[in-house]
């Protein structure tokens, strides 16, 4: 019953905590990347990421990252591009990670302060906004960090057991790596964490098993030779000189561990909290308990460790475990200090110097969180750029437009499932058939409608070119996973596929509609139509949709 209390108690502070310091995200858009990520993804889609890219179109940068497409699909199957819903998601992932990072810190120091502290400093630390909480391309950070805490809370409880306890430690390990590729470092970690503990903690503790160890190595190098076999095709990321490594390393640490440059307001008392806290808690290590002491050294080993995939490149959304080695520093120097202190009118002011650190750093992180505010400078010149991706659907670039030209009084909502009412993907660019009727082609054998979920009807024109595809084909509708319409198309002509769309049948976290379009296949003009340079990959003619 106690440990449950103590659990409720983590969730509870998480919970408050994120509502406090990030609730204004509820109200944010996408931003960026969000436009190019945020699509459906067919089951073809999420096993090709597991032997090639994370993104087969060549617009991100070749990374391998499987686990994140299967999770991006699972999330659109859920919510579609409703934004709210997705940022709703994000405060859920990030309240239960902040819980987590302070259960891990409770099993280590078994102080129940240190672990509260714990969860305070990982919501309010300005490392998270970018990382984990405001920009939805990051929930894949949030899951894994979720696989990571989760494996460090595994390692902890079976630390002292056999081989047979440590080997499904191998299995987060490969989901780590699966989801960002610095997972790699979660084996090497948690031998170096297992390592410290039975240097300085308080109990008997046997060395790592060798089957583990010998297991470890195995693993990693088979994630390496199959990230590098699945990206064999893409160009290489050129290594970093010694020099510039060793800047992107401690430019990295500098600006999660110590705050710096210390450029918004507030941050530079954050920074000299974050400085000197753990400073004076050295200061004081004979004082400190044994759990705190571990806690301590167990932070700055995270932190350090998972640093060293970023020699290649440093960015500051991508250092969010970096950040949970910086939090668990912070709690226990905190947690040392006022535990250490013995005058009570001194134990005050560490009190309230702890407090005013919190304080600050949640100030720090909730003005870093404004970047993504949906009419601020940073986002409207990311919408400058997403209006010329050709990969994001023309509806969503068309938004975009009237979002950043029309004046603030008439403000478009920042979640696009609110302000429009037709999303297509698999489309082409509109074209114009030779009577003037408006069109586009589908870019394959699937195209997915989404329709505000105030429609009742909607009626889509279609049309075959079987004039020069010479093959007959048969097309299948389906509205929110209901099969509505089956058309053969054996002659040129346009046909009109009516559907209803009940309400109570609307998905209810996507807020839209969801119209799928499939024909038996798709054609190459290029391939089949002699003299032909159009390389494109095309199926039905869509008309203009007519929504009541």
């Amino acid at each position: 019953m106690r440990q449950l209390g103590l659990a409720l108690l983590l969730l509870l502070t998480a919970s408050i905590s994120t509502l406090a310091v990030h609730r204004q995200t509820l109200s944010y858009g996408f931003d960026y990347d969000d436009y190019h990520f945020v699509h459906p993804y067919s089951r073809a889609d999420v096993f090709r990421a597991f032997h090639g890219p994370w993104d087969a179109a060549g617009i991100e940068r070749p990374y391998y990252r499987p686990l994140t497409i299967a999770f991006y699909a699972v999330r659109f199957e859920m919510f579609g591009i409703n934004a709210s819903a997705q940022h709703t998601l994000s405060l859920v992932l990030f309240a239960a990670a902040a819980t987590l990072a302070g259960w891990f810190a409770l099993r280590l120091s078994e102080s129940t302060a240190l672990a509260v502290l714990t969860v305070l400093f990982y919501i309010a630390h300005p490392a998270m906004p970018y990382s984990l909480v405001a920009w939805v391309t990051n929930q894949m950070h949030l899951i894994e960090s979720l696989v990571i805490l989760a494996a460090l809370i595994w390692w902890d409880a079976v630390r002292n057991r056999g081989a047979g306890w440590w080997l499904p430690l191998l299995g987060f390990a490969s989901a780590a790596f699966l989801i960002k590729e610095d997972g790699i470092m979660l084996a090497p970690c948690i031998l170096v964490l297992h390592a410290t503990r039975r240097r300085i903690g308080d109990e008997p503790l046997s060395p790592a098993p060798r089957l583990f160890i010998a297991a470890s190595g195995v693993l990693l190098l088979l994630l390496i030779a199959i990230r590098a076999l699945a990206l064999s095709s893409a160009p290489p990321i050129r290594s970093p000189s010694i020099e510039l490594a060793v800047h992107n390393y401690f430019y990295g640490l500098d600006g999660v561990v110590r705050l710096v440059p210390a450029d918004r307001r507030w941050q530079l008392a954050a920074s000299w909290f974050v400085s000197l806290a753990p400073v004076a808690a050295v200061l004081m290590w004979r004082r400190l308990s044994p759990g705190v002491r571990l806690t301590l050294l167990s932070g700055i080993a995270i932190a350090l460790l998972f640093n060293v995939p970023f020699v290649f490149i440093t960015k500051a959304e991508q250092m969010h475990v970096v950040a949970l080695g910086a939090v668990l520093v912070l709690a226990a120097a905190c947690a040392g200090l006022i535990e250490a202190t013995r005058r009570r009118d001194i134990r005050s002011m560490v009190l309230a110097a702890c407090a005013a650190g919190i304080v600050c750093l949640g100030a720090v992180a909730r003005d870093i969180a404004r970047d993504f505010e949906p009419y601020g400078p940073v986002v409207r010149a990311h919408d400058e750029m997403v209006r010329g991706w050709m990969a994001v659907p023309l509806e969503l670039r068309e938004y975009l437009t009237r979002k950043n030209s029309l004046p603030g009084a008439r403000r478009l909502p920042a979640d696009p499932s609110m302000a429009l009412d037709v999303v297509s993907f698999g489309l082409h660019e509109p074209e114009r058939s030779g009577e003037g009727i408006a069109f586009r082609w589908m870019t394959g054998q699937r195209t997915e409608i989404l329709v505000s979920d105030h429609a009742r009807t909607v009626a889509i024109p279609l049309r075959h070119a079987i004039e020069l595809f010479r093959q007959p084909t048969r097309a299948r509708i389906t509205a929110d996973g209901h099969l509505v319409d089956e058309i053969l198309f054996d002659t040129s002509e346009w046909r009109m596929s009516a559907t209803a769309l009940p309400a109570p049948r609307a998905p209810r976290l996507a807020r839209m509609h969801r119209i799928v379009i499939e024909i038996d296949q798709g054609w190459r003009p290029a391939e089949i139509i002699p003299g032909s340079q159009d390389g494109r990959t095309l199926g039905l003619q869509v008309g203009m949709l007519q929504i009541r």
